[in-house]
C-alpha cells in the first residue's frame, strides 16, 4: 500500500486541506489503520499542546523598587511641609520661619535624590558589567580565540560607555536638583 507523504497530513490535521486532497485522505484512512492510528497520535498531540498553559511571570521586585523609593522620598517632603506649615501658622515671623523650612526641604530633597541616583547609577553599573562578564563568558566558552576578543572589546566599550552616560546623567540629575527651586513649594503662608 502506498502511504501518503507526513508532510501531507498537516493541511488536513488542520482543515486546510483541498478538498480532493481530503477526499483521498479521507479514502486511504477507511483503509490503513496504521495511517489512523498515526493520525490520531498527532490529534492528540495537537490537543495537549493547545491545552497548555504558560505559567504566568511574577513581576520582578527590583523593577518597581525605584517608584517606591521616589514615593517614600515625596511622602517624606511632604510630611515635613505639612508639620512645619502647621507650626508656622501659631508663629508671628511666619515669614522667615518658611524661608527656612524651605531652604531645608530643598536641602533635604537634593541630598536624598542624589543618594538614590548614586544609588541606581552603582546598581545599573554593577548589573551592565555582570551582564557584560556573562556574555563574555559565554562568548568565550562557543567562539574561537579571535572571536572572543572582538567580542570582549565590544562589551567593555559598551560597559564604560554605559557607566560614563549613566555618571553623566547622575551629574544632570544632581545638578537639576540642587538649581532653585520655585518659591512657593505648596507651603501656606500667613499673608493676610
Amino acid at each position: 500500500m502506498n502511504h501518503p507523504q507526513r508532510e501531507e497530513w498537516v493541511p488536513y490535521l488542520y482543515g486546510e486541506a483541498t478538498p480532493e486532497d481530503r477526499r483521498r485522505l479521507k479514502e486511504h484512512l477507511r483503509n490503513c489503520a496504521d495511517c489512523r492510528v498515526n493520525l490520531e497520535a498527532w490529534r492528540q498531540s495537537l490537543n495537549c499542546l493547545d491545552a497548555w498553559k504558560l505559567p504566568r511571570r511574577p513581576v520582578p521586585l527590583e523593577s518597581v523598587m525605584p517608584f517606591f523609593k521616589w514615593a517614600a522620598a515625596a511622602a517624606l517632603v511632604l510630611a515635613v511641609g505639612f508639620g512645619i506649615g502647621r507650626l508656622t501658622t501659631a508663629k508671628p515671623d511666619a515669614q522667615q520661619l518658611q524661608a527656612l523650612i524651605e531652604q531645608r526641604v530643598r536641602q533635604e530633597l537634593t541630598e536624598e535624590l542624589t543618594r538614590l541616583v548614586r544609588q541606581e547609577v552603582r546598581k545599573s553599573a554593577a548589573a551592565t558589567l555582570e551582564a557584560a562578564n556573562r556574555q563574555t563568558d559565554a562568548t568565550v566558552a562557543a567562539s574561537n580565540q579571535a572571536l572572543y576578543l572582538s567580542v570582549k572589546h565590544d562589551l567593555d566599550t559598551l560597559a564604560v560607555n554605559t557607566d560614563l552616560g549613566l555618571q553623566q546623567a547622575e551629574q544632570q540629575l544632581v545638578q537639576l536638583a540642587s538649581e532653585e527651586q520655585p518659591a512657593n513649594l505648596g507651603i501656606p503662608s500667613n499673608h493676610h
